[in-house]
């Protein structure tokens, strides 16, 4: 019985000195990951920022049969 005792005091040290390490890497993983969202996020939203003028002043140019599409109320269809 005593032997056992010690079989399975190694066997969970074992296991303790295994998981201590793993659970240390996935918070490290966890952190870089979430530093690296940051970085696309602003990328993005810079991009963002970059192009909206650019898109907004094209869908203000944007004509179908010579009607602007600003100009169209949203209850009539173009070319009416």
């Amino acid at each position: 019985m005593e032997m056992l005792v010690k079989i399975l005091i190694g066997v969970i040290g074992f296991f303790t000195a295994l998981s201590v390490p793993f659970i240390g890497w996935v918070g490290i993983s966890i952190v870089d990951m979430k530093v690296d969202l940051a970085e696309t996020h602003a990328k993005v939203d810079a991009n963002y920022q970059m192009i909206r003028p650019m898109w907004e002043q094209f869908i203000s140019e944007k004509k179908i049969a010579n009607i602007t599409l600003a100009d169209v109320p949203a209850n009539q269809q173009p070319g009416e």
